[in-house]
């Protein structure tokens, strides 16, 4: 479900590919996943995704 999704830093000049290397945090709820990119510029962008049906 996540792995197919592109994930991109959105920080100013930055535009970075954030991959599970850079996955620093998975949450998971009945509600969905979380996950927190931690990018090497320092900024943290966060994921979430419904469960698959």
């Amino acid at each position: 479900m996540l792995d197919e999704i592109a994930c991109r830093c959105e920080a100013t000049g930055c535009d970075r590919e954030l991959d599970d290397g850079s996955c620093q945090l998975i949450f998971r709820t009945p509600g969905g996943e979380r996950r927190a990119y931690e990018c090497p510029c320092g900024h943290v962008t966060v994921t979430i995704a419904a469960p698959d049906s």
